[in-house]
């Protein structure tokens, strides 16, 4: 899975792609300490977003900014690679969260919930991917990164109810599972992509997928 992007659009995607990853960390951990009686244990990172609470006011926007960074770093990336299904796969993510924070969970749950659906499944599998178009040793880190952020969308999908899952994490903590290594992975793909170098990324001529 080699690219063959210009260096302006590595740069773009690389500094996009870790303002996302970056600024979304920052943000959860200012707000956290802003809410009230806040747990990670027992609350999701969409109680911070949500409309009426304290935290709404500075986040959305901040949230907003950091999706359409993520859409942002994932278009330049791919944009003259000629592949468009993997062009798509890296923009769904994005385009999740854009979702979920532009429907707040007490607005509209069920387009939140799409939007959760469409960031958890196919950003892991993105970072998974990334592997192959890396050279350096943190191909290593995209796959555990990504198998760790599916396998917490494994359990937050599919054993909720369960009471491993509300008494080991929780709701919150989970959730985290998910979201934290998607960010961290975010960051350390987009610090190779401003680094612009052969020796971290393979690259061939474009063609169509």
């Amino acid at each position: 899975m080699n690219i063959d992007t210009n260096p302006t659009d590595l740069r773009r995607a690389g500094a996009l792609l870790t303002f996302a990853g970056a600024g979304f960390l920052m943000l959860i951990t200012a707000l956290e300490a802003i809410y009230p009686n806040y747990s990670v244990h027992a609350n999701t990172v969409s109680d911070l977003l949500a409309i009426g609470t304290r935290t709404s006011l500075i986040g959305e926007p901040l949230a907003f900014a950091v999706a359409a960074s993520w859409i942002g770093g994932a278009y330049f990336l791919f944009r003259k690679s000629g592949r468009r299904k993997l062009l798509a796969l890296n923009l769904l993510p994005g385009i999740g969260l854009l979702l979920a924070v532009v429907s707040p969970e007490n607005v509209n749950l069920a387009i939140h919930s799409a939007g959760a659906v469409v960031a958890f499944i196919p950003g892991p599998i993105a970072a998974m991917l990334s592997y192959r178009m890396i050279r350096s040793p943190f191909k290593y880190f995209a796959v555990a990164l990504g198998s760790l952020s599916l396998f917490g969308t494994a359990m937050e999908f599919g054993a909720y109810e369960t009471a491993f899952f509300q008494q080991t994490l929780g709701p919150g903590g989970w959730e985290r599972v998910i979201l934290y290594p998607l960010l961290i992975w975010l960051v350390g793909f987009g610090s190779l992509l401003l680094a612009e170098s052969g020796e971290v990324l393979t690259r061939e001529p474009a063609r169509r997928s």
